[in-house]
């Protein structure tokens, strides 16, 4: 026995002789975590939900097949089996909702890998003496990709009052880059930023890269992280097509956020034939070169992204948000209504970033942030530091549901009004 924390713990063993399944059944039935109507607990943090039903029954079909997807099929006019025709179709619907039917790419486990991928490809492009811009708000998975692409070069820069990539800063870093020799830059943009919902403006970025490349002949890459935004921002106004700006390169998105769809399913997109600069022969394998980071992928993740697409289609999609979306006010609405709340970011999504005004330093207590699986984080708001919560709703949160929440806020805010 090891002490860990409050609590005395026993490594696991491997055991020498199996255990019956009698023994395994409450380890293969798992528990309610998303909402639990006898704590009145509701997961809020996180842009993660139940699985719609028919993309579990699709998922569950396909594993007992347990496909092995291994190159990419985009762009491939020879015979497919029904999982990678369904991957190849997949890319291509992909392509023709952002403005390119000609994009290459495949399915992914997550935001991650296509982070990783679009940085990795930049830099085989470019050289490893690119300098590569992002802002703070900038998932992490770019520092990591960064890392393992031994790029060294790496800027952060500001974010604006409204929490997009400051452009003055941008331009201002670029022209200071050039004057010190740099001829290459990777740009990295965010439809969806995890902490606040926003997105950087892709029409000027595009605009300030075209700019400099033909004033300077500079080059440069330009990926766009739209895990999260990638299927909300085409369904909320007009789609604007992110492959319609000449200078973007590459995106990831992720199904198993905005598309229901279980984990792992991301999927990284670019530019025709562009992963080519990636390519890896397959030893056993004569006409297959992997162009993909992890290589074996699941099959079923594929199927089940392509029957989702195609149930919802784009007024399927936009239906679903829309409910989101008058949830999320619902419960704004009543925060404020109350003075419980200031409100740092809401970009008419179906996620905001909160202040909590009714709190000392805006923190909520240990119990409350386990209860809802809440996460809080420091933003500069008004020119100052204010600790801030990020609240995503999904499929799973029900106006009952938010009830509790407000309870628990109202209540808590009495408490530490009484205390004060």
């Amino acid at each position: 026995m090891k002490k860990e924390g409050a609590f005395m713990y026993k490594r696991m063993k491997f055991l020498e002789e199996g255990r019956t399944k009698e023994k395994l059944t409450p380890y293969m039935n798992p528990p309610k975590n998303y909402i639990n109507s006898e704590e009145k607990s509701v997961f809020l943090g996180y842009p993660q939900t139940i699985p719609h039903p028919i993309a579990l029954e699709t998922y569950k079909n396909y594993l007992e097949y347990n496909e092995n997807h291994v190159g990419v099929f985009s762009n491939v006019f020879t015979q497919l089996d029904q999982t990678r025709k369904m991957e190849k179709e997949l890319i291509e619907m992909l392509g023709d909702l952002y403005g390119d039917d000609t994009v290459d790419g495949y399915v992914t486990s997550g935001g991650t890998e296509g982070n990783i991928m679009g940085t990795w490809i930049g830099k085989e492009l470019l050289g490893k003496d690119c300098c590569v811009i992002k802002s703070y708000l900038t998932h992490q998975s770019i520092d990591k990709a960064c890392c393992l692409c031994s790029l060294s070069n790496v800027i952060t820069i500001s974010y604006t009052d409204e929490y997009v990539m400051d452009l003055a800063e941008l331009e201002s870093i670029i022209k200071s880059q050039i004057n010190l020799g740099v001829k290459s830059f990777i740009i990295v943009a965010t439809m969806g930023y995890t902490m606040t919902g926003s997105k950087d403006n892709i029409e000027k970025i595009d605009m300030l890269i075209q700019h400099y490349e033909m004033e300077n002949s500079i080059k440069f890459y330009f990926h766009i992280d739209a895990a999260i935004g990638g299927l909300v921002f085409p369904f909320l106004h007009e789609n604007e097509g992110i492959f319609k700006y000449k200078s973007v390169k590459s995106l990831t998105v992720d199904p198993h956020k905005m598309g229901y769809v279980p984990f792992s399913a991301g999927i990284f997109i670019c530019r025709k034939s562009l992963q080519e600069s990636i390519a890896i022969p397959i030893k056993y394998a004569k006409t297959v070169y992997d162009k993909t980071l992890i290589s074996s992928r699941n099959g079923a993740a594929a199927a089940t992204c392509w029957v989702m697409f195609q149930y919802l289609g784009k007024e399927g999609f936009k239906r679903e948000l829309n409910k989101l979306i008058i949830l999320k006010e619902y419960l704004v609405k009543k925060l404020l209504s109350k003075n419980l709340i200031e409100v740092i970011s809401d970009q008419g999504t179906n996620m905001v970033c909160i202040h909590f005004n009714c709190i000392h330093d805006g923190i909520l207590s240990d119990q409350l942030e386990k209860k809802y699986i809440l996460d809080g984080f420091i933003l500069k708001y008004r020119g100052q530091d204010y600790y801030c919560y990020k609240i995503y709703i999904m499929p799973h949160v029900t106006k009952e549901s938010l009830d509790y929440f407000i309870e628990d806020i109202v209540r808590i805010s009495q408490v530490n009004r009484k205390d004060n």
